[in-house]
């Protein structure tokens, strides 16, 4: 196989991807997602917590590499789809978002389909109906192995971003709890354009050979191929009341490299027997499920973090650019003392800090228990309380309701706000 012709052709299909009309469709979308992050922000504490833009940047810039590894990932395990199999997939993939936003995934498509195909395999084709026999040999023709290692591949990677993001993305929010009061809670919501370069098979005539003995290991009946830019956006939502936006995305990324691997492993033993494959697609569809119900499951068993303490002011947030921020304040520490003056209430922070109008000093006990002094000079035009957001309290009113809605359902909510406004 020409290696050096192999590189010049990825090279200009990542290229090509940067003049491709999707590529800016991706970003937009990206960008107007973080942007309506902002939006909430600014409703819920009157500050943006997140630049839409900086956000934007990191995810195109994050995703290249995520893009690049699943390229290199996929050639080095020997993934080789076939090109009617990826329309399929993205064609699943759709409809099930009209469903449920969060079944817009891969692993979902991937996992159904391989069951279609495995059904029709032994169900004879519907041919009194215009198009569904059509559609029927496609599902039938289909390739379902080398589609689930992809997808265990991506999520590997996409398991990659999230611990490397760090819940950087992440937004505050009020939200109602359990109980019916209002807690403070985190939206870990992140994207990244990660357009990969994959193995494609190919009628004879096309690039032939192999990258090392029993390549492709995934595809071994392929025997030509060519080279596709697949166009995708990774990403995860999850929301988090009992720990800090860092630790969840540790857990969330623990949680995907475990599925990831099981997912592969699955795929690897369908090589050397196939009926496997009803198992790796049952595993994609359920155990991807599964990851979203523990994550409500450990969210219920462990009491609100972001809630009052007895011991003083817990920080919820703290805005960008601040003094708050300049001086090491993080959220989950608890402010103890400020300028001398023990606080209790956010209401105790605003007459505590003109104790001293020109200076601040506060002592905070930080999430491991330890305490610490910080000090910084205050300047007119500063913050009200030096760019610190406090949990909710009893006085708190306004929060988010966060509905997970399908396509369909957010479709209508916009309808009718048309509706009311005409």
């Amino acid at each position: 196989m020409a290696i050096q012709a192999d590189m010049l052709t990825i090279a200009y299909g990542f290229a090509a991807f940067f003049i491709n009309p999707v590529f800016y469709l991706f970003l937009v979308f990206i960008y107007l997602h973080y942007r309506r992050q902002m939006n909430l922000e600014r409703q819920l504490f009157s500050a943006r917590i997140q630049s839409p833009l900086l956000s934007t940047i990191r995810a195109v810039g994050m995703g290249l590499v995520g893009g690049l590894l699943i390229s290199l990932l996929s050639a080095g395990l020997g993934v080789v789809v076939q090109a009617q199999d990826l329309w399929i997939l993205w064609g699943l993939a759709l409809i099930l978002a009209l469903i449920r936003l969060r079944f817009l995934c891969f692993a979902y498509a991937a996992g159904i389909l391989a069951i279609l195909h495995a059904i029709a395999l032994v169900i004879p084709p519907v041919t009194d109906v215009p198009g569904l026999s059509y559609v029927w040999e496609m599902v039938r023709q289909a390739k379902p192995l080398p589609l689930l290692a992809l997808v265990a591949i991506m999520h590997l990677i996409e398991a990659m971003l999230v611990r490397w993001n760090g819940g950087r993305d992440a937004s505050p929010l009020f939200v109602e709890g359990q109980r019916g009061r209002i807690v403070g809670a985190y939206l870990l919501h992140s994207f990244w354009l990660t357009p990969a370069v994959l193995f494609v098979q190919m009628e004879p005539g096309a690039l032939s050979g192999a990258l090392y003995p029993g390549w492709p290991f995934f595809s071994p009946e392929a025997a030509s191929f060519g080279l596709m830019l697949l166009p995708t956006v990774t990403g995860f939502s999850d929301m988090t009341q009992t720990m800090t936006p860092y630790r969840k995305a540790a857990q969330v990324s623990k949680n995907l490299t475990l599925y990831a691997i099981g997912l592969l492993v699955l795929c690897a033993l369908t090589v050397w027997y196939y009926p496997l494959i009803l198992l790796a697609a049952i595993f994609a569809l359920f155990g991807h499920e599964a990851l979203f119900f523990w994550s409500q499951y450990q969210e219920r068993k462990r009491s609100p973090y972001f809630i009052q303490s007895p011991r003083g002011v817990k920080v919820m947030g703290v805005i960008p650019g601040t003094r708050a921020e300049e001086i090491g304040i993080t959220p989950g520490e608890i402010i103890v003392k400020v300028n001398g003056i023990s606080v209790q209430e956010k209401e105790d922070l605003y007459p505590a800090l003109q104790a001293n109008p020109a200076f601040c000093k506060m002592e905070v006990l930080t999430r491991e228990g330890e305490l610490k002094f910080v000090q910084c000079a205050v300047y007119a035009g500063n913050h009200h309380q030096l760019g610190i957001i406090v949990v909710p309290d009893a006085s708190t009113r306004a929060f988010v309701d966060l509905k997970r809605a399908s396509v369909v359902e957010l479709i209508k909510q916009k309808l009718e706000k048309l509706n009311v406004g005409a």
